[in-house]
């Protein structure tokens, strides 16, 4: 199998054949508890550490919003993994290593400073919604 078929199938939405062969079906262990906790990931990680389809099932788990342990993962980690990341970065060289002091910024790799009216241009600011009409 080529390298873009296996690409394909581990983000493929349809289907989840690939459950059948993975550890964890036959496993006595609850991969979808009412509560997870950090004891249960560590012991959902033993399964997966070494699972062949842990890929397919991450991705999965991320396309279809699953809850519990899926691919070595929480909940809470996936839902890390989907969050939308923004950083400020300089105007003129696009560099992201920045200083702060309030009102005003510094770029390390090329020296510009200037001020950021941060009602403008929240600093790390993720997208707004599209407003109601």
């Amino acid at each position: 199998m080529d390298i873009e078929r296996k690409t394909l199938d581990a983000i493929s939405a349809e289907g989840t054949d690939w459950q059948d062969d993975a550890p964890c079906a036959t496993a006595d262990f609850d991969f979808i508890p009412d509560t997870e906790t950090d004891d249960g990931l560590a012991a959902a990680q033993t399964w997966c550490r070494a699972c062949d389809v842990r890929t397919t099932c991450l991705a999965w788990a991320m396309l279809h919003g699953a809850e519990g342990y899926w691919g070595g993962t929480s909940t809470y980690q996936r839902n890390q993994l989907r969050r939308v990341r923004t950083r400020a970065k300089c105007p003129l060289c696009l560099a992201t290593a920045l200083v702060y002091d309030d009102p005003h910024e510094l770029c390390l790799a090329c020296g510009v400073s200037w001020v950021r009216d941060v009602r403008e241009e929240p600093i790390a600011a993720t997208p707004l919604p599209a407003a109601a009409a």
